[in-house]
């Protein structure tokens, strides 16, 4: 194994090309109070997080693997709903694994991710010894190179290794994933996705790392995979946080824009012990004001219709979403609507139906004036996938099918741009 020189630290932030991407991501849909495994209850206040500092691990001082290592814990960060990880990430070089974890525990990092493989029941030993610090360890290039019998239910490292093909390893690991780097199946670029997944479960909820890693094994399966070389499996994200929702399901949430008015309507299929949503806006994504409340139907099994209208608003751009509150205080987000208003402009655009879809979907924007605009679809990482309207609209409802046959499962973005206002939502593809 190559061994690194002196010890050195340098904090880096998102590079731009990775950020970039992230940015182009309508992200954020923010914390929630989420039951966890073995019944820790927990209330989130808005934007709270538990994993704040992040350390990357190196030993060559090959910064562009490194840093590869440090994009890919960002693309699994995003990989439910586009949030930027918005903590402190940082590249340091250790001769060994041993020396990262004590490391990681004196500089109060609550993540270290090694870049390279080497693990060992004396690393998994350290580990025991510094608990605030949850250690990602990969698996290796699905090569025998180093064979190490942990206890995966009670190992304290979490291993992990490259599912895209054939799963084959010197030792059982606990998750595996795609490497969403290269398409060389790498197990290092895929223990940081997977840091990034367990990281987001932990601030999404507001619980620990370690107890965000136990929600991410309810939620995994080997799939293809053999059970001789993977404990639990690749984390299925949306699973694990959609099924940890508060009892009130959500159907709609659309905008429409009136000269300096913005119309909220949202509706719901079903609600339990539903006392009401906060209307929050924003205009950085970051900083939320509470601007009104609407009522709740405590229970229900029928659809039911809210609406909430914005008034005198400047140009400039806008951020909403709701906060749904039970009786007993217990709340979760919704998804954010972002629009733009720079002049008069009246649009509006709903949520696409059917959605989870698959492989078809309609989306529907209705506009009260001749109009030019574009209608595009962006995969998770900002990347046009799909453009179907772009040039001059009349004045009415318009209907728009997309086939996304082509394209992989996953989360997918719609944006609605014109003279006047920019509008983007959330779609699931679920084949």
């Amino acid at each position: 194994m190559k061994t690194g020189g002196a010890k050195q630290t340098f904090s880096i932030t998102a590079d731009k090309t990775i950020k970039d991407k992230l940015n182009s991501i309508v992200s954020s849909y923010f914390i929630k109070s989420f039951i966890i495994v073995l019944f820790f209850l927990f209330t989130a206040g808005a934007n709270a997080q538990q994993v704040t500092k992040v350390l990357v691990s190196v030993i060559s001082g090959n910064t562009s693997h490194d840093t590869d290592v440090k994009n890919a814990f960002l693309l699994g960060y995003a990989n439910y709903d586009g949030s930027l990880f918005s903590g402190q990430i940082d590249l340091h070089l250790d001769n060994s694994a041993i020396s990262a974890i004590q490391y990681a525990d004196q500089n109060n990092y609550q993540i270290a991710i090694r870049s390279y493989t080497g693990l060992s029941s004396q690393v998994d030993d350290t580990a025991k010894n510094h608990p605030d610090v949850l250690f990602f360890m990969p698996a290796g290039s699905n090569g025998f190179y180093y064979v190490c019998n942990l206890d995966i239910p009670n190992a304290v490292v979490v291993s992990t290794g490259a599912g895209l093909d054939t799963l084959v390893t010197g030792y059982k690991v606990e998750f595996f994933s795609i490497d969403p780097i290269t398409s060389s199946n790498l197990s290092s670029f895929s223990n940081g996705y997977i840091a990034g997944q367990i990281a987001y479960l932990a601030n999404k909820f507001n619980i620990t790392p370690q107890q965000a890693r136990l929600k991410a094994r309810n939620y995994a399966s080997p799939n293809s995979q053999s059970a001789t070389y993977v404990q639990y499996g690749e984390i299925n994200l949306q699973q694990a946080v959609q099924n940890e929702s508060l009892p009130v399901e959500l159907t709609a949430f659309t905008c429409s824009v009136n000269q300096n008015s913005v119309t909220l309507k949202w509706s719901t299929s079903t609600e339990v012990n539903n006392f009401g949503f906060n209307i929050e806006r924003s205009t950085s994504n970051q900083n939320w004001d509470n601007i009104g409340f609407v009522q709740g139907h405590g229970n229900s099994n029928s659809t039911k219709e809210y609406s909430f209208v914005n008034n005198n608003l400047k140009a400039g751009s806008y951020s909403y979403r709701l906060k749904q509150i039970d009786n007993g205080g217990s709340f979760k987000y919704s998804s954010i609507i972002t629009l733009k208003i720079n002049q008069i402009a009246d649009s509006e655009m709903g949520q696409n139906y059917p959605n989870p879809f698959n492989p078809t979907t309609t989306i529907q924007f209705t506009m009260t004036k001749k109009n030019n605009i574009r209608l595009v679809i962006y995969n998770i990482i900002g990347q046009q996938v799909a453009e179907l309207v772009n040039g001059e609209v009349d004045a009415g409802t318009h209907n728009v099918t997309f086939n996304a046959g082509n394209l992989t499962s996953g989360i997918y973005f719609y944006t609605l741009s014109g003279n006047s206002v920019s509008i983007t939502m959330k779609m699931i593809l679920m084949k």
